[in-house]
């Protein structure tokens, strides 16, 4: 398993503008999605021994600390100057030659595992804080503000224990809407007794899919580059949420230009319908990318730039520049 404190310490500083010192761990994003999520898993498994508790934290800031170590200058980490916790950032892929970009606002969860029956391990902060519901709340609230498309999404860690029990059907990362989460997470606050399951992992696994899906490009693809374009994973990422949901209409959701599309099915809020025909018009062209993303772009080799805001975002930056390891 790789020195992930080593790899967190060089790659991952709290100043910006540290150059990485260690030798990439993975070769791609591709290869980081299909091998981080066991080796996290493997990470998680190690609390029964060492008996303390690893939070979301610790395990996005191996995930980060794994993307900024990736080879070449594609990989860009905007931090805000004050350390935030929850385990919530934003990761937001764009092509510069085109302008085109979408993003996902990510909240993490970790599982809480079961002594005897994997099923009913549970993620226990699903409706955080105090079981109000009020963080996903906010995670679908803000998406209206966002100048570029952005799919909310939550992003579940699971110990290898779990993986094992399941038989490979659950891994060590596994993504799911935010839409539907909010939903479900509303169900639990309003219905009492609260004994509803949405927070078993034996209820969520039908709704997950792989990070693969967020990292990985196409088979048949036009460009060189190794980073995936926003395009395609917007639609990979569509596809697998309309596969999975069990909320009516949810193919109304994550169509996220037009003037009739609304973020929730049955929502009328005009002020959600005004946001997102502003959008589909600010992109019309492709090139009205936000200022934080542009300074990324032009600021890509210094990897780690303070910059004011509500959360992390970690840009990949998919322009042709990036070249596969000898």
């Amino acid at each position: 398993m790789p020195d992930f404190d080593m790899a967190f310490e060089h790659s991952y500083p709290g100043a910006g503008g540290l150059a990485l010192s260690i030798a990439p761990i993975f070769t791609s994003p591709c290869d980081l999605a299909t091998r981080l999520p066991g080796l996290i898993a493997e990470f998680l498994d190690l609390e029964e021994h060492l008996k303390r508790r690893f939070r979301e934290d610790s395990v996005t800031d191996i995930l980060i600390a794994s993307l900024l170590s990736l080879p070449g200058d594609n990989v860009v980490v905007l931090t805000p100057p004050e350390a935030k916790t929850g385990g919530d950032f934003d990761l937001v892929l764009v092509e510069p030659m085109s302008g085109k970009a979408v993003q996902f606002r990510i909240q993490a969860k970790r599982l809480t595992p079961h002594k005897t029956n994997w099923m009913t391990s549970s993620y226990v902060e699903l409706a955080h804080p105090h079981n109000n519901g009020g963080q996903s709340a906010k995670l679908i609230k803000a998406l209206a503000r966002e100048t570029i498309p952005t799919i909310p999404l939550y992003m579940f860690y699971n110990p290898a224990s779990i993986c094992a029990a399941s038989d490979g059907a659950i891994d060590g990362i596994a993504l799911a809407s935010g839409w539907e989460i909010r939903e479900r997470v509303k169900t639990m606050v309003q219905v009492k007794p609260k004994r509803l399951p949405y927070k078993r992992i034996g209820s969520l696994e039908p709704l997950f899919f792989p990070l693969t899906t967020l990292l990985c490009p196409p088979p048949a693809r036009s460009s060189a580059s190794l980073f995936p374009h926003p395009e395609e994973v917007r639609a990979e990422v569509e596809r697998a949420i309309e596969g999975r949901t069990g909320l009516a209409g949810i193919d109304q959701t994550t169509r996220i230009e037009g003037q009739t599309v609304r973020r929730l099915p049955g929502k009328t809020d005009r002020s959600v319908a005004i946001a997102d025909r502003r959008r589909a018009v600010r992109h019309r062209d492709g090139n009205d990318l936000p200022v934080a993303i542009q300074a990324a772009i032009a600021r890509r080799g210094e990897r780690i730039i303070r910059m004011r805001g509500p959360r992390q975002r970690i840009i990949l930056i998919a322009d042709g520049t990036d070249t596969p390891m000898e």
